[in-house]
């Protein structure tokens, strides 16, 4: 069963995540083997304050919300049918005036599902889907377009198949389709992603997976000009658990826009590591010429360079006290508007910390602080945000 788990865990990081907006902390294999457990459910709370709802110098708001919801989750991996699935349903409430309109109430939905299933004669297929609603004060996560306003939809499907041709050696084909949808604004750069690929996979021990793949991405805008892409890179995946796991790609991207074309290295690295007892990280960098925040002031831009990175810590000081924290970045590069030669370029980052204590088996409290920076084309600002609550599982 280790064997067949660490093998699509191997073959679902194919794809290029980057685009889609989900976090690439998951692109490292898992520590260990993961563990079934039967349905589970939770409800939460959280109060908080916010000192930047727009997002903005020239609209700087601030108020208190609340945030609330229940969720599922399952976990099947002692099946020839792996299965898990996760719902999380929620709402956020702000009392101050947010993009002009007071009090406001915004949706908070996140759903996930993976299945993995092992055929005869050494074939495999996997598939995770993904989608989140995001409330509008959260496009400071760093996907979103400075001057996107609303909440968000944003979702990813992927699907792999791989068949065995020897003990080590294996092929695999790739059809990725996901996407950005924004509810409400004068700019939507709504987007869709769709990509296919193949390659093939050598499998020099029980932990280390070698790969070469080759993949076509459509990109599909609102507003922005339409882009197709071809990449290729080779990658290396290894476990060495239960400590740490790893997956590194390298690569470069054919990227063609509107009759103009360049080429240009990629770069997706993930690692995971238990550092020391009740100590565990995991870090990601992405490098690629990636279309966001490109299209201003009725101009398109071509980017030039896309760089996401990020690092999560996580500390069980005790059985009832964990501390957690985390650093991402966003910085694109842009050049060659269609009216001018010119170029800007956006910084994004946030850096965050918290604390949950455990008070029973299942009543556990949280305290979280955030900070965000941005500086783009539309201006800078900072953001600050602090909330504290409860969840209840059972």
């Amino acid at each position: 069963m280790k064997s067949t788990i660490y093998k699509v865990l191997l073959l679902t990081g194919a794809l290029a995540p980057a685009a889609y907006g989900f976090s690439l902390f998951d692109t490292a294999p898992s520590i260990g083997v993961p563990e079934s457990y039967a349905m589970r459910y939770n409800a939460y709370v959280n109060v908080g304050y916010d000192d930047n709802v727009n997002c903005s110098v020239r609209n700087q708001k601030s108020g208190e919300f609340v945030r609330f919801g229940v969720g599922m989750s399952y976990a099947d991996y002692e099946s020839v049918t792996k299965l898990t699935y996760n719902a999380q349903i929620g709402a956020q409430l702000y009392n101050k005036d947010a993009n002009g309109v007071d009090d406001r109430y915004f949706s908070d939905i996140t759903l996930g599902a993976s299945l993995t299933h092992s055929f005869e004669r050494g074939s495999v297929y996997s598939c995770r889907m993904n989608l989140r609603y995001s409330p509008e004060p959260e496009y400071g996560n760093l996907y979103s377009a400075a001057d996107c306003w609303g909440s968000s939809l944003n979702w990813n499907i992927s699907n792999v198949y791989s068949q065995a041709i020897d003990a080590r050696w294996s092929w695999n084909l790739n059809l990725a389709y996901g996407g950005f949808v924004y509810s409400d604004n004068s700019y939507n750069d709504d987007r869709q992603y769709l990509t296919l690929g193949t390659g093939l996979s050598y499998k020099a021990s029980e932990r280390t997976t070698y790969g070469a793949n080759v993949s076509y991405r459509i990109e599909d805008r609102q507003e922005g000009e339409d882009s197709e892409s071809f990449f290729f890179n080779g990658s290396v995946n290894h476990c060495l658990s239960p400590i740490s796991s790893l997956s590194l790609a390298l690569g470069a991207q054919l990227k063609m826009v509107d009759g103009w074309s360049r080429v240009s290295p990629t770069l997706d690295f993930s690692y995971r590591r238990a550092l020391a007892e009740g100590l565990s990280a995991k870090a990601y960098v992405a490098y690629s010429n990636e279309n966001v925040d490109s299209y201003v002031g009725g101009v398109n831009y071509r980017t030039v360079a896309t760089w996401r990175a990020g690092v999560s810590l996580e500390y069980a000081y005790t059985h009832r006290v964990t501390f957690i924290g985390g650093l991402s970045l966003y910085d694109s590069q842009h050049e060659d508007g269609d009216l001018a030669s010119s170029s800007y370029g956006s910084t994004y980052w946030s850096v965050s910390v918290g604390m949950r204590y455990r008070f029973t088996e299942n009543l556990t409290g949280n305290v979280n602080y955030i900070h965000y920076d941005a500086d783009g084309y539309y201006g800078s600002y900072e953001r600050n945000r602090v909330s504290a609550g409860v969840s209840y599982s059972f």
